[in-house]
């Protein structure tokens, strides 16, 4: 023989009555509680499903920009990425020599209306060493710009920083390099991310 129920609350928040149940689903206690109940649990399952439903929207959105924004920069040039790159990797110099206390490789200055990170050996005559850090570093803009980088002062100083080992290991490389959009990427995102660190200790 079955156990009858024992007495229970009203599932219908406006009643909470207590009762005993005739059968062991039963939760409310009358037959307008049961209506109440039911329009209230409709109420919640028709709001559950609408934020679901927003949720699969918004989901779907993203999926869809990130999809355009994937098209859209598979039909832009190598050159595209190779600029964003270099304007990457060269914040990245200019920023870490400023925050040394660094002035123009070529001068010294310490003083520049605008500063440029300007390569020793070119991106056109070494396009293998665009990126590569100690091919890169602080300069003013005058030697970058009105002195052709100012070669003769730059390659004087480059040795007094990083020693002529290293100075001649630059000029001695001839290697060939195609970087491909997935490298580029690499280091674009690797030269921000140590950017924003940098930009971290020097506000510590």
């Amino acid at each position: 023989m079955s156990k009858k129920p024992s007495r229970r609350k009203c599932a219908n928040k406006k009643c909470r009555q207590w009762f005993k149940p005739s059968r062991p689903e039963q939760t409310v206690c009358s037959y307008s509680c049961a209506c109440a109940y039911g329009k209230t649990h409709t109420a919640k399952t028709k709001t559950k499903e609408e934020r679901e439903a927003k949720r699969q929207a918004k989901k779907q959105q993203k999926a869809a920009h990130a999809a355009w924004r994937e098209r859209k920069a598979a039909v832009k040039p190598l050159s595209h990425w190779m600029d964003m790159t270099q304007r990457a990797v060269n914040d990245l110099i200019r920023e870490t020599d400023l925050a040394n206390g660094g002035g123009c490789i070529s001068c010294g200055t310490r003083n520049a209306d605008s500063w440029h990170a300007g390569h020793y050996r070119t991106t056109a005559a070494a396009s293998q060493l665009r990126f590569h850090h100690d091919n890169i570093h602080l300069q003013c803009h005058s030697c970058n710009v009105h002195k052709s980088g100012n070669i003769e002062l730059y390659r004087i100083n480059l040795v007094k920083k990083i020693g002529e080992t290293r100075v001649l290991s630059l000029e001695s490389n001839s290697a060939t390099h195609r970087y491909s959009r997935e490298e580029l990427s690499t280091i674009r995102a690797t030269a921000r991310a140590d950017l924003r660190a940098l930009k971290l200790l020097v506000v510590a």
